[in-house]
């Protein structure tokens, strides 16, 4: 099939991508969308229960992360590919890969330059490169995320469908300039009582151009030869409604990018729309942004990771940032989440930038949200936490002190001499599978030995991915002396709260037997 590289509008003009840029609405809605979805942390994690984590140990983390390629940083690349894909319905980049087929790199290739066809049932990508050769790549060397088409071979292009809106308001603004060029003012005609020759009349209209028309000429008094009267020729009212012409086209381009009229410059209507900008704002980000952001995380999931690969990791934008609100707002909601046992202080901390203090790891909820049983008296008895309790408490020491003991070292092998990255891929491989399995030798014969004595059983999975979760979010950031501040810290108070984080999760388990 063959690319978009342009269609004739109603006007006649021919519309690209480029020429549509020149109308400032479409220039708006390209740098908007593709600003706003670029500054976005675009992440790799990987899924372990019924948890997820931040994969710094797989090479797919930082790719798309801080750098696709050589020659662009994360934000530069992915502002490209949303304008490929606003300007011409796809996106396609070139993969490169190691003998392992794991992808290195990638570079944006021109969409209109790109020529796709199906061969025994697989996708074949023919490009037409700078020197006028014609490269064919298969499937597995490109990466394609095509817009909303009808037969997913490729998208259709936005600027296509709207090039007659684009041709309009083209149309109106060179009426525009036009029209003030010449000052704004209504043509005339040079009225002789005298017949004019052809020649008579050329010399005196182009006279009369050169010392009268234009914005410097407007002041100058007019001085008609005898016989010569100045008649004013009306402006026509469909010519005088260009203006209007304008705010109609920008209102279709709101539509056909699905953007709030108020971020193309028009705030008409605005307020009564819900709340206000604020809704509005909301429904941006749901209706606008959002399927933007899926169609390219499944891409980057499915043509990106391999098929065992996808059922641990996976691709996902960060909304965090944009959906913060203002300072008041957040830390509403953050007292909620705490008071209610969503967020511990020390992870809404973490969200507003600031370090975490000591005791800040536990989460708490209120006392009459306490699930009870059939017969509405909670059940508390402690006989099973206080008969396994010091055996409880040296198995959580040994973790706490296995964990500190291998993050000091990790911070001394790699963090003190400036080697960040491969910090983060060791602090993801440990929270997320050699600590795990550490905790749960410790763990395990103590929740069967409850289990057997008492009937009470524990989700040990849930205990351990909670409290490794909440080990991540609370380092990540820390420079060198923030992580040995927070280690002394936690060598006085992480045994006691892991051992709450056990009790608690036992005795809901009791109140739920």
């Amino acid at each position: 099939m063959r690319p978009f590289r342009g269609e004739r509008a109603f006007t006649d003009e021919v519309i690209t991508p480029e020429v549509s840029l020149t109308i400032p609405a479409v220039l708006a809605a390209f740098t908007i969308i593709s600003e706003d979805i670029s500054s976005l942390p675009l992440l790799l994690y990987a899924q372990r229960g019924k948890n997820k984590f931040r994969a710094y140990d797989n090479p797919y983390y930082r790719l798309l992360k801080d750098q696709p390629n050589e020659e662009h940083s994360s934000m530069v690349f992915r502002e490209i590919m949303l304008g490929h894909l606003l300007g011409w319905g796809n996106f396609y980049g070139q993969l490169i890969t190691d003998k392992r087929g794991t992808v290195q790199e990638i570079y944006p290739l021109r969409p209109d330059k790109m020529e796709v066809t199906r061969v025994k049932g697989e996708k074949v990508y023919a490009y037409n490169t700078v020197d006028g050769r014609k490269r064919v790549f298969l499937k597995d060397e490109i990466l394609h995320i095509p817009a909303f088409s009808f037969d997913g071979m490729i998208g259709y292009s936005r600027i296509a469908m709207m090039r007659n809106a684009i041709g309009l308001a083209r149309a109106a603004e060179n009426f525009g300039s036009k029209f003030f060029k010449n000052d704004a003012r209504p043509g005339v005609a040079l009225k002789s009582k005298k017949k004019l020759t052809p020649d008579g009349i050329q010399m005196l209209r182009e006279s009369f151009m050169e010392v009268y028309s234009g914005q410097e000429n407007r002041w100058k008094v007019g001085v008609l030869e005898e016989d010569m009267d100045l008649v004013t020729i009306g402006l026509p009212p469909e010519d005088a409604q260009f203006i209007e012409t304008q705010n109609w086209t920008i209102t279709q381009f709101a539509r056909g990018f699905r953007i709030p009229l108020f971020m193309l410059g028009m705030t008409e209507g605005s307020s009564n729309w819900g709340s206000g900008i604020d809704s509005q704002e909301q429904w941006y980000v749901a209706h606008t942004l959002r399927p933007w952001t899926t169609r390219i995380e499944e891409s980057l999931n499915l043509q990106i990771l391999l098929p065992d690969e996808r059922r641990d990791y996976f691709f996902e934008h960060l909304f965090a940032d944009l959906l913060r609100g203002d300072l008041s707002t957040r830390y509403e909601a953050y007292v909620k989440a705490i008071n209610n046992g969503i967020m511990n202080p020390n992870e809404a901390r973490s969200r507003e930038n600031m370090n975490p203090y000591a005791g800040g790891d536990l989460y708490t909820r209120p006392a009459n949200m306490v699930p009870v049983t059939g017969n509405n008296t909670a059940s508390t008895d402690p006989t099973a936490t206080n008969a396994l309790e010091p055996l409880w408490k040296e198995a959580v020491n040994r973790v706490v002190k296995r964990e500190l003991n291998d993050l000091q070292g990790a911070v001394k092998r790699f963090l003190v001499k400036g080697n960040l990255d491969e910090y983060q891929k060791w602090c993801g491989k440990f929270y997320s599978v050699d600590h795990v399995e550490f905790m749960s030798n410790q763990f395990q014969p103590l929740i069967e030995a409850q289990d057997n004595l008492f009937g009470v059983g524990l989700d040990l999975e849930e205990v351990v991915n909670k409290y490794l979760t909440s080990r991540l979010s609370v380092l990540d950031g820390m420079d060198v002396d923030e992580l040995n501040n927070t280690m002394d810290a936690w060598q006085k108070t992480l045994p006691t709260e892991l051992l709450e984080r056990i009790i608690t999760a036992v005795h809901e388990e009791m109140v739920y037997e």
